[in-house]
């Protein structure tokens, strides 16, 4: 203990005595210029500069300078700090390098159709496949209803594109034919193309999801549907392909990967290196949150409300460090708070040690990481509660209950890097989120397995939120909880048998999500006969993006309310 001391004492000095010598140094430091550069590719720019005049109409004392350039100058522009780029998909491997990038808006095609279509209902079952569309787009003589859907029918299918639009090429990469194969008729625009399809029972067509919504951008235009695309072509409209009943449903479709990649294209904020400058991140967050509002009148589809707010999420979380050019440091407070973050940590094993020996743990459970996951990985000790949010509950000999999250989810997510809990005397409800697990930027909001009032939090998570993964029953615990209504709750909870035979379904649950809810692609985490009954390796959701956890989120955490 004496030597601990003393070297806490020397660590104090040290930062101190550092802190002054660089307060120093930097009144002789340069300014860093305030001014934003944006670049753009050409069929961008006029987004790009409705944005810029949106936000210096908020934001007066702002500098951003937009330009517009050619294809073969992206690589170099990325080259270039300083500067922030918007592009499309197809400007993207002219880079041909690591960049950093995220998604700020997207460019949505879509398959339309009458809405009082006789088919309707047939449609909607069956769907249509990428191959019976290029049936009836590139068949030289007048294609029929019975060809498109096999039920006989001799009536004329209509079909419709807008002549020099640029949603032609996506159409042809659909269906996988060239440019000049694609027959039907032309229309001079979005509006006759429109005035066709509602006035033809029989007609169909492609256009962009945002000319077919009304004025607040929320229902499709009256006289219009959309078309379900039957994806792996079995004739039918899979739980999966099931996106097609709303223009919400079909954008968290596209967003979760539901919809085929060559029907839409992503709008990316670029940068050779990840933006750090506050005026940059501030530009970037307006963006994905108010900026979104000026998507829909220049022609392409807002970001949805969840996947915006992972995105300002992940700015803020990979930027521990901001340089902020506007305001002065203030070296006396970071002097102080680099001060007590260093006793904080050197302090932190002496306070756990003795928190341990005051307050043993409840179960010795040290989990070994398998390579496969499957259902004899799971530790489930006796005598302990289990709630369907993949939560559990344990009542300790004072009467208040310690709760965290059961060995199942962690297996599913892999590391947790980070949490955000409660503070000690709020209140939390059963089946209402009380705490969020993050994966560098990936979220999941946890729900609560009781109701009562937080007496105690485990701060041990806020420096190593990993022992979750390590040791969920014992050190990973989440909260003490007064509960208010423990007798009744536990009614619902599931113990020793009863909660593996629950497991078992939910494996079942976990293999259709990867394979059937997510169109399964082979990675190096999942191995390609799930499907057929083979196992899935642990930690699957590692190899995932922020999409496929949202999907998690719906199907596994919500629905178990």
């Amino acid at each position: 203990m004496k030597n601990l001391l003393v070297l806490i004492s020397s660590m104090t000095f040290f930062v101190v005595f550092s802190a002054n010598l660089n307060a120093k140094s930097s009144l002789h430091s340069a300014t860093v210029e305030d001014s934003i550069y944006v670049w753009t590719s050409p069929d961008l720019f006029d987004i790009a500069t409705t944005w810029v005049s949106a936000y210096e109409s908020i934001n007066p004392e702002a500098k951003i300078n937009v330009s517009n350039i050619p294809n073969d100058m992206v690589s170099h522009m990325l080259d270039k700090s300083g500067n922030i780029g918007l592009i499309t998909k197809n400007y993207l491997p002219a880079a041909n390098k690591s960049i950093w990038k995220m998604s700020v808006g997207r460019d949505i095609i879509v398959p339309i159709m009458n809405s009082n279509n006789p088919f309707l209902e047939e449609i909607f079952q069956k769907g249509i496949s990428q191959e019976e569309f290029a049936n009836v787009f590139t068949d030289s003589k007048k294609p029929t209803w019975g060809i498109l859907l096999n039920n006989k029918q001799s009536i004329p299918v209509n079909c419709y594109y807008i002549n020099g639009e640029l949603n032609k090429p996506y159409l042809a990469e659909f269906l996988q034919t060239d440019l000049q194969k694609i027959n039907g008729r032309d229309v001079d625009g979005i509006d006759e193309m429109l005035n066709k399809i509602q006035n033809d029972k029989y007609a169909l067509g492609y256009c962009k999801l945002v000319d077919i919504l009304d004025l607040e951008g929320k229902e499709l235009k009256e006289g219009i549907s959309l078309i379900p695309i039957d994806i792996n072509g079995n004739d039918k409209v899979d739980l999966f392909e099931n996106i097609y009943k709303s223009s919400n449903a079909l954008e968290r479709g596209v967003w979760i990967g539901k919809y085929p990649k060559v029907l839409y294209s992503n709008i990316y904020s670029v940068a050779g290196d990840q933006p750090i400058n506050s005026n940059e991140l501030a530009f970037l967050e307006w963006i994905v949150t108010d900026g979104q509002q000026h998507l829909n009148s220049n022609g392409y589809s807002e970001l949805l409300i969840s996947e915006r707010q992972r995105k300002v999420q992940s700015i803020h979380d990979n930027h521990m460090t901001v340089v902020d050019v506007q305001k002065p440091v203030n070296t006396t407070s970071t002097t102080i708070i680099i001060v007590l973050i260093i006793t904080g940590v050197l302090l932190t094993p002496i306070v756990l040690m003795y928190r341990k020996s005051k307050n043993p743990t409840i179960v010795e459970d040290k989990i070994i990481t398998p390579q496969v996951f499957k259902e004899s990985s799971i530790a489930a000790p006796n005598g302990m509660y289990f709630d369907k949010s993949h939560t559990w509950a344990f009542m300790e000999r004072d009467g208040f209950v310690r709760i965290g999250i059961a060995d199942f989810l962690q297996h599913v997510t892999g590391q947790i890097t980070n949490v955000k809990m409660k503070n000690s005397g709020e209140s939390i409800k059963k089946g209402e989120s009380f705490l969020s697990i993050i994966q560098h930027g990936k979220q999941l909001d946890i729900n609560s397995p009781i109701s009562g009032k937080i007496k105690e939090i485990n701060t041990q998570l806020n420096f190593n939120s990993s022992v979750i993964n390590s040791s969920p029953y014992s050190e990973g615990w989440i909260y003490t909880i007064e509960s208010n209504n423990w007798l009744t709750e536990i009614k619902t909870f599931l113990m020793g048998e009863t909660y593996k035979a629950w497991l078992k379904n939910e494996f079942s649950r976990l293999k259709d999500f990867f394979s059937s809810a997510i169109k399964l692609e082979v990675t190096d985490h999942l191995q390609a006969v799930i499907q057929d009954g083979g196992e899935i390796n642990d930690n699957p959701m590692e190899s995932f993006g922020p999409e496929i956890w949202e999907e998690f989120q719906t199907e596994f955490i919500n629905k178990a309310k």
